[in-house]
């Protein structure tokens, strides 16, 4: 397909759908409808996890901690209280063993003069002293020699107890005991007695004497030992025990008062130190639902204000990109005015309101005169430069409810809302009148920029939004073929009888072509990215008038298609072709040529066996040779298209499907269409060095190519910086002005020097 204006507007109707992917991906987690269909988005990942939203336990953050802190008290209280409890029984056993030495040390004290006085009375009082301590059970006094009782005191609740006396083997022990300043332990307290039983010897000890004076400096004193009896005593400490446990209890059971006070006030307190965090979950929610106009207020503790400045922080950012990605989809970057994408939807919906209201406006179709003669002479910034100030003086002259856009180029379109003819007449001429006035002054130069205007009313005829455009384009067409600097009104039986008129021109000049060759064949080179060096060209008609002028296909072929010979044009291309693919091929040059085809092509029975009988007339490779077909003609003819491609391919043609990406639906075919090659359409290749939604919808073509195992073409590079883009992207091959422009008779250097510009850019831009 052949390059067009350096600056036409980018086309975003279908970019708008890459944008809103785009905005998925910054909001990914977002929206769950969003985020499930695009790329993996780390928002919603942190959301999702967050305790605030989480959708896999019905719980708040409150609550749980309440209950981990209440688990936690729980688990140290009855850890504090078992402890208690463990020390506290060590303690009173502890205490037991101590006692029960210091009774039995005692009673031992109090108990030999009985053996010696054997008097009852004292051991009256001895039972009076111990019958006042309520831990003591029983006392026994025994003689060593018999073994017997010779006095013993039992404490009231004793009475219906039966203790067993002192055994041999008890005996025994006490004998051997007979150093040792600690009783013998009989029985310990347990469960099933309180009782704790010891016993002793009671010792007389005597100094032996052995020298005169009854002592020896030499030798150590040595003393006598003799058992006179044994002690055994009952001590009883339940009462204590007892008292301990009911005060352990006591205070246990407080304590848990205490927790449970302490968690029903810190409960509070948590809530209220928490709410500032629990506010946050609605806006969170509303932001996890795609709905990003919410604020999160943040108050209370550091931690929390700074994770709501976060989150605004975040909602402010993906507000920004947003609004970025909406002006991307539906306003010229360049002057700001809505662009071709959004002023369709706005022609359709006014067409519908006429309709509907019965009232009537005007659309204004606008073309600067003189724009190229600024762009190619000055540049292109000085052309963008104009553009904006020409957007600035059009927005002047309408009124706030209309609608102005920057349709492309150096094209501007208009909707005059509720207004008869003679008002769209006044409008046209204000327009005129203020671009007559207007001097674009660049470098010292000034410049008068004219305009032609097409007006069309629209009053509710039924006519679709394509039509009523393609009647104002006309009617601009009318009014520049009259001298330009003018507007035309659009008149239907006028515009008719023109078509007719021209038809029939057109039809004796075609006609007259093709029997005199009066095409001729322009060549444009298409450069491998991939170190090709094989020279590949696209093949373009022109027609050639008197005094060789050269016609452009814009201008016949419509009219071809409608008198039906778009057909018999195709031939000619295809054969004319051939024929120089085989002059290339006789002059030792390995050139691959790529042809344009019509949608008509495949309403011709005989093209296949024409085909057939032109590469062996012309005796050409055919693996050379690439048929291209546009987008719209394929998905049109889909099942003849794929029949066709079939059969050329068998032959061992390829296929290239040009204008790739135009409206998306070759998505849902190419698993169906056998071609080698996508032709990426120049609309998303003109402005994609400054346009981020261009750039992401041509990296993702280029990726679905590569999936498809099939090479793609860029068209349309008209600069440095979008050569290095594409390269970086993937791209196959390159063709554009940047490269070189179409001409009739092509050498091989002139395909060197597209190379050499390629190879020198990819290295050193």
């Amino acid at each position: 397909m052949e390059s067009r204006a350096d600056y036409n507007q980018t086309t975003l109707e279908q970019g708008w759908q890459n944008a809103q992917s785009l905005r998925s991906s910054l909001k990914s987690g977002l929206r769950d409808d969003d985020v499930e269909h695009s790329h993996t988005p780390l928002v919603k990942s942190v959301l999702r996890r967050s305790p605030l939203f989480s959708r896999r336990k019905n719980t708040s953050l409150v609550n749980r901690i309440i209950w981990l802190l209440l688990v936690w008290s729980v688990v140290v209280y009855i850890l504090g209280v078992a402890g208690l409890w463990w020390s506290t029984n060590k303690v009173i056993k502890d205490n037991f063993s101590q006692q029960a030495t210091d009774w039995v040390s005692k009673l031992d004290e109090l108990g030999t003069p009985l053996y010696a006085a054997n008097d009852e009375f004292l051991f009256q009082s001895i039972e009076e002293q111990v019958s006042r301590f309520p831990e003591v059970s029983y006392l026994r006094y025994y003689e060593a020699e018999k073994n017997s009782i010779i006095a013993q005191y039992s404490a009231d609740n004793m009475t219906d107890k039966k203790i067993p006396e002192l055994n041999s083997a008890t005996i025994e022990r006490l004998r051997l005991n007979i150093d040792s300043a600690k009783p013998v332990l009989i029985q310990t307290a347990d469960d099933s007695s309180s009782l704790f039983q010891v016993a002793s010897s009671i010792v007389t000890r005597s100094i032996r004497s052995e020298s005169m004076l009854d002592f020896d400096i030499e030798e150590d004193s040595k003393e006598n030992y003799k058992i006179i009896g044994y002690l055994e005593l009952g001590l009883d400490f339940s009462h204590y025990q007892d008292k301990l446990k009911k005060n352990i209890f006591i205070g246990s059971v407080a304590v848990a008062v205490l927790f449970l006070i302490a968690a029903f006030f810190g409960r509070i307190l948590i809530k209220r130190s928490l709410r500032p965090l629990t506010r946050m979950q609605k806006p969170l929610e509303q932001l996890a639902n795609g709905k990003i106009d919410v604020h999160v207020d943040g108050e209370g503790d550091e931690e929390i204000v700074a994770i709501a400045n976060a989150l605004n922080t975040t909602i402010k950012a993906l507000k920004s990109r947003d609004e970025e990605l909406r002006k991307l989809a539906n306003y010229d970057a360049l002057t700001g005015l809505l662009n071709k994408h959004n002023f369709n939807i706005q022609l359709k919906q006014e067409i519908q309101r006429t309709i509907d209201e019965g009232d009537s406006s005007a659309l204004l179709f606008i073309d600067l005169d003189q724009f190229k003669h600024v762009n190619d002479n000055l540049g292109h910034a000085a052309g963008d430069r104009l553009l904006k100030q020409v957007a600035n003086l059009l927005k002047i002259r309408i009124r706030t409810e209309d609608v102005i856009s920057r349709f492309g180029g150096d094209e501007f379109t208009i909707i005059a809302k509720s207004i008869e003819e003679s008002d769209a007449r006044v409008i046209a001429e204000s327009i005129l009148k203020s671009m007559q006035e207007f001097v674009f002054v660049e470098g010292g130069q000034a410049f008068n920029i004219y305009c032609s205007i097409g007006v069309v009313i629209i009053n509710g005829d039924d006519f679709t939004a394509e039509e009523v455009f393609s009647q104002a384009d006309m009617s601009c067409f009318h009014a520049k073929s009259e001298g330009r600097n003018r507007y035309h009104m659009f008149d239907l039986p006028e515009q008719e009888e023109l078509r007719k008129s021209a038809d029939i021109s057109w039809s004796k000049r075609i006609s007259d072509a093709i029997q005199n060759d009066y095409f001729t064949l322009f060549y444009q080179p298409i450069v491998s990215l991939n170190g090709d060096k094989h020279e590949h060209y696209e093949v373009l008609l022109r027609m050639v008038m008197g005094k060789d002028e050269i016609i452009h296909p814009n201008a016949f072929l419509p009219a071809a298609e409608r008198l039906g010979v778009a057909i018999d044009i195709d031939y000619w291309v295809v054969r004319n072709a051939l024929r120089k693919l085989s002059e290339f091929k006789a002059d030792g040059r390995d050139v691959h040529l790529s042809i344009n085809l019509s949608g008509r092509i495949f309403e011709a029975a005989d093209l296949i066996d024409k085909i057939k009988r032109y590469i062996t007339q012309y005796d050409v490779d055919t693996d050379h040779v690439v048929f291209e077909i546009t987008e719209q003609t394929a998905v049109h003819h889909i099942e003849k298209a794929c029949e066709t491609i079939q059969q050329l391919s068998a032959l061992g043609c390829q296929f290239a499907l040009d204008d790739f990406g135009v409206g998306f639906s070759s998505f849902n075919y190419l698993k169906r269409l056998p071609v080698d090659i996508l032709k990426i359409d120049g609309e998303f290749i003109t402005d994609m060095a400054k346009d981020p939604v261009d750039q992401a919808m041509v990296q993702s073509m280029i990726q679905i190519a590569k999936t498809l195992n099939k090479k793609t073409t860029a068209e349309y590079v008209q600069d440095a910086a979008t050569l290095e883009m594409l390269k970086r992207f993937g791209a196959d091959y390159v063709q554009g002005y940047y490269l070189g422009k179409p001409i009739r008779d092509i050498t091989r250097q002139n395909y060197d020097d597209a190379l050499v510009r390629v190879e020198t850019n990819i290295l050193t831009f």
